[in-house]
């Protein structure tokens, strides 16, 4: 389990990490939201220090840059490739031609600013103790999306490392990422987790649709861009509890 954990950081973030020559995407997939909490937590230590001295937007900004040099912009990528490839296309051949291209187009870019511009802008309207428990929920929370959007079958046509992996995936790992997920989540949320997690059930079953619809299936890039859809409107959801009763109600 050890070994998977390290795959996991090696897999998700640019921490150097030596691991043994055993590797198993599959294994180390159920582990997933395990280095989303570690990710998040430094994402939001580095919020609430930097909150002491400096502005709450300049805080944030710097908060964020830190979690894309961390994870190298890693779903951030995925997010530019869906968008490129789903809105810009004008059929399927179209949309999976695109979106093997590794380079980014107008749509792609668009979306990595809008997107980073948000999370900047939500995470700068909390507090620095109610960002640092929001990033820690956001990054454990959307690093369990990806296992889940892996048990929908993949587009055919297109033969990515995601694709290949979610080939793999069967029930054991979504259900042991949940439960690393309530273990960690639930004791600073309570029954709000429930909440949030309703809300990103029906709104990543949307997507997944969409990309259904668009292209017939999954594809790795469409991992991505649900994690990073997921850290959005986990973002607004805190933010929206925060303008409605003038503070996110953790239990610790």
């Amino acid at each position: 389990m050890l070994n998977d954990l390290k795959v996991a950081l090696a897999f998700l973030t640019r921490i150097p990490i030596n691991h043994g020559p055993q590797i198993s995407l599959r294994r180390s997939a159920a582990l997933f939201p395990l280095v989303g909490a570690l990710i998040g937590l430094i994402g939001g230590l580095v919020f609430y220090l930097s909150s002491a001295i400096l502005p709450p937007l300049v805080s944030a900004s710097i908060s964020i840059l830190v979690t894309v040099a961390i994870t190298g912009a890693f779903h951030l990528d995925g997010l530019a490739d869906i968008c490129d490839g789903l809105i810009g296309g004008w059929n399927r051949e179209e949309r999976l031609k695109i979106l093997k291209d590794s380079r980014h187009g107008t749509y792609g870019v668009a979306a990595i600013s809008l997107q980073l511009i948000l999370q900047v802008c939500l995470l700068s309207a909390l507090s620095p103790r109610d960002g640092l428990f929001t990033l820690i929920v956001l990054h454990t929370l959307s690093r369990l999306v990806p296992i889940f959007l892996m048990l929908i079958p993949a587009t055919s046509g297109h033969d990515g490392m995601g694709a290949s992996v979610s080939r793999e995936i069967g029930a054991k790992e979504p259900i042991v990422g949940s439960l690393i997920t309530v273990l960690l989540i639930a004791p600073i949320m309570g029954l709000n987790f429930l909440l949030l997690s309703a809300i990103l059930f029906l709104t990543l079953s949307i997507f997944a649709l969409w990309v259904i619809r668009k292209i017939g299936g999954m594809v790795g890039d469409a991992f991505g861009a649900g994690e990073q859809i997921s850290e959005t409107m986990i973002l607004f959801f805190f933010v929206a509890q925060f303008g409605i009763v003038g503070e996110i109600p953790w239990i610790i």
